[in-house]
């Protein structure tokens, strides 16, 4: 049975963190100063340019990608990340204010071990839904996937902050990813 569990979950974690799309901003205002991001495999960044003529170039890593010279606010460079490991990147023209790493992990392979058991009420919930983090848990990464698996919300909680408000979001089932360091763990809930 425990088998069967880890499969199950194993599978929603993977349907649900593949192909996720995070958006950045990469502008020349102190914002875009060492960008730290950690996604997963075949998740999209959406760099937004500001204002001004910007690159995105990749230094070193597991990926390599130029995004050419682009001038003016609202320009975007998409790159899919397909590579567990880390890549760092900058803007040429100004890299003391514009760079960053990404950092890919894969949730394949996840072992008993690794799943991340929590508790979560009230379910089916209206407004706020709370996080009941194990024992020795300090803070997590929680993250909000609607039926087809796009990221509806996402929200780093700690043993004081276990509140996710859901108030805003539509009626349905939802899945929630909870991941520390070490762990994830994944459940379902009812948005009324």
């Amino acid at each position: 049975m425990k088998k069967i569990l880890l499969l199950f979950f194993t599978i929603i974690s993977l349907a649900l963190s593949a192909q996720t799309t995070h958006n950045l901003g990469w502008a020349n205002d102190g914002s875009s100063d060492n960008q730290q991001i950690t996604i997963e495999v075949g998740d999209t960044i959406i760099w937004t340019w500001g204002a001004g003529t910007h690159n995105l170039r990749a230094t070193s890593g597991t990926e390599s990608f130029d995004s050419g010279f682009f001038t003016g606010a609202g320009n975007t460079f998409t790159y899919t990340f397909n590579q567990v490991g880390s890549t760092d990147y900058v803007c040429d023209p100004h890299a003391g204010n514009m760079n960053g790493t990404v950092t890919v992990t894969s949730t394949a392979g996840i072992s008993e071990n690794n799943l991340l058991s929590f508790e979560m009420y009230p379910n089916p919930v209206s407004d706020v839904l709370n996080i009941q983090l194990p024992t020795g848990t300090e803070k997590a990464e929680v993250s909000v996937f609607d039926y087809t698996g796009r990221l509806v919300s996402s929200k780093t909680i700690s043993s004081n902050d276990t509140s996710i408000d859901v108030q805003k979001i539509s009626k349905g089932i939802y899945m929630i990813r909870v991941a520390t360091n070490t762990k994830i763990g994944v459940q379902r809930f009812i948005k009324k």
